[in-house]
């Protein structure tokens, strides 16, 4: 881990050794190609004309961050932080392989967030509570609650021509276990209930079948 130090026989910056003896300028190599090898990895940001360029990356070892220099002034660099060296992808985001964020994501436009989008069959074979997309079989946006995905948005599941939302449509089988919102009624137009699954009606709340 080295940057470039003055030997005196540099011109103009550290980078151009100037001419000297055979030793001197060989030294003054050595110190270019071993900077240039650990990418002028050093403690802070390199200051000074002499020590800094306009797009010359760096490594700060103090934040493990790798740096490229964007514009200089007097000899102070402007600095644009590419990413962590001690992280897999510098902690960047991979776009085949998807990432966690721990931190709050920020959706700043006017536009529109795109979901991923699939049929009923093609769920996701172990969700998660939170998990969200477009449901292009119902053509409705839907979130697993943590036992189901349920629609979201549209009314309550409301639906029509055009931009009518006045009807209610549901599933004609029920194949899964299901227990009603504690505080809230239900209805359902003639389902089928299939043998082993069971509705449960808590204490207080109303299913109505029609």
């Amino acid at each position: 881990m080295t940057r470039v130090n003055s030997t005196g026989k540099e011109n103009g910056n550290n980078f151009f050794p100037d001419n000297g003896t055979g030793a001197e300028v060989r030294t003054a190599m050595k110190d270019i190609f071993q900077a240039l090898r650990t990418i002028n990895s050093e403690t802070g940001d390199p200051t000074g004309v002499e020590n800094v360029a306009q797009y010359q990356p760096h490594i700060n070892t103090s934040t493990n961050e790798l740096k490229i220099c964007t514009a200089v002034s007097s000899g102070v660099g402007s600095f644009t932080t590419i990413g962590n060296i001690t992280l897999d992808n510098l902690g960047l985001a991979s776009l085949a392989d998807g990432a966690t964020f721990t931190g709050e994501v920020v959706h700043n436009y006017t536009t529109a967030l795109r979901l991923p989008v699939g049929t009923t069959a093609q769920r996701p074979g172990s969700p998660v509570a939170g998990d969200i997309r477009f449901n292009s079989t119902t053509t409705e946006a839907e979130i697993f609650n943590g036992t189901i995905f349920t629609a979201v948005g549209g009314g309550a599941g409301a639906t029509g021509g055009g931009n009518d939302q006045w009807v209610f449509e549901n599933d004609q089988n029920v194949t899964q276990n299901y227990e009603i919102t504690a505080n809230k009624h239900a209805h359902s137009v003639s389902p089928t209930i299939n043998s082993g699954v069971t509705i449960t009606v808590p204490s207080g709340s109303i299913l109505v079948i029609l």
